[in-house]
């Protein structure tokens, strides 16, 4: 289980949960493509790829790789072959078009560069399913089905926890006493403004591969304090702000995960 190694920049990373590992082969959960374009489409599915197309041995300056044990979540280090997996519905992994081949021995090749920005959220609307139930629901998480606070843990091989109100149980027709329940979200849209320029706002969808990053926690309140968001540079342009405003306000060195452009360069603002 130690992947080809004679490719030594053919593995790509993705979150994933183990869900079975035989001498041949190892199932995971992970986030799928959609087929029509409809982000309803990207549920949790299972993948089962052949062995030799996983590198698993600790690679130097890259996340540490997954236990290859069931129910362990984290990083797989999965082959360009072995990403062409299909879902036994015929769903792709979400994301393809995005992987970047670059470990074990190319680390130095570009990836994509995220930014922490705080926003201080007028709304904050999760679309999903509850773990369990097919059907899709709307939830403001800053509105009276939710409960006053939250903490979400979002990695894309996994579901997330949400507390709800005695309402929003009752309207999501929760069985259970609990109001605390699980749900795979297909969007998380957060409305707001950077909490260091109050006079504009803008919105993104942190499931959106082309404006967040794969991973995302929101301690969410219903005092609304600032919540930070991994973007990419399109999702910060969302919110109206510069590079160069986020380069002054967070130097990288203070989170080596989250690399701020230091470019200077503009962008057209949309109206």
């Amino acid at each position: 289980m130690e992947g080809r190694l004679n490719d030594e920049c053919d593995f790509g990373v993705l979150s994933v949960t183990i869900q079975s590992v035989t001498d041949k082969t190892v199932t995971f959960q992970t986030r799928s493509a959609s087929k029509s374009g409809s982000c309803n489409e990207c549920l949790l599915r299972s993948y089962t790829v052949p062995l030799t197309e996983v590198y698993t041995k600790a690679i130097a300056g890259a996340p540490a790789p997954v236990a290859m044990m069931p129910g362990a979540s984290g990083n797989l280090f999965l082959s360009s072959a072995g990403w062409q997996a299909k879902s036994a519905d015929g769903f792709a992994i979400y994301g393809i078009e995005h992987a970047v081949f670059k470990w074990p021995l190319c680390a130095a090749a570009p990836s994509r560069v995220l930014s922490s920005l705080d926003v201080v959220p007028s709304s904050v609307v999760l679309h999903g399913h509850l773990e369990g139930d097919s059907e899709f629901f709307e939830l403001e998480l800053l509105g009276e089905d939710a409960a006053d606070a939250q903490d979400i843990h979002w990695n894309g091989a996994g579901f997330v926890e949400l507390r709800l109100s005695q309402l929003g149980a009752a309207r999501l027709r929760v069985k259970s006493r609990s109001t605390v329940v699980r749900a795979w979200p297909t969007r998380i849209v957060v409305h707001g403004s950077p909490s260091f320029d109050r006079t504009v706002s803008g919105a993104v969808d942190l499931l959106n591969r082309e404006a967040a990053g794969e991973v995302q926690h929101l301690a969410i309140s219903k005092h609304r304090p600032p919540i930070a968001l991994s973007l990419t540079q399109d999702g910060v342009n969302e919110f109206h702000v510069t590079p160069q405003a986020l380069a002054e306000l967070a130097p990288p060195a203070s989170n080596p995960a989250l690399r701020i452009p230091h470019a200077a360069a503009e962008y057209k603002r949309a109206d």
